[in-house]
């Protein structure tokens, strides 16, 4: 098994953090069929394959995701994948303002 641990500083402030990592949820529901829920500040996620969560603060936001072995050979793409949507939510190019 794979893990991928990711980190982003960002300017948004909690409830704009939230809504943009909800965003990204909603790409990887539609492009993945990933399940996911709110825990607090922090949003699980599981998906064929992979099961993971994003943790929220005022100022950053962290991946943490375990791929099965099957997707362990893809984790290089699924890596930079996860990067291009939180680089895109977070800068508000993601659909939601």
């Amino acid at each position: 098994m794979a893990k991928i641990e990711i980190r982003r500083a960002h300017s948004l402030g909690l409830e704009q953090a939230r809504r943009a990592v909800e965003g990204v949820a909603r790409a990887l529901e539609a492009d993945l069929k990933a399940r996911h829920r709110w825990q607090g500040n922090r949003l699980a996620f599981e998906c064929s394959g992979a099961q993971g969560h994003i943790d929220v603060t005022a100022d950053t936001v962290c991946v943490s995701a375990t791929l099965s072995w099957l997707l362990t050979p893809a984790k290089g793409r699924i890596e930079q994948a996860i990067a291009d949507y939180l680089d895109r939510y977070l800068a508000g190019r993601g659909g939601l303002n």
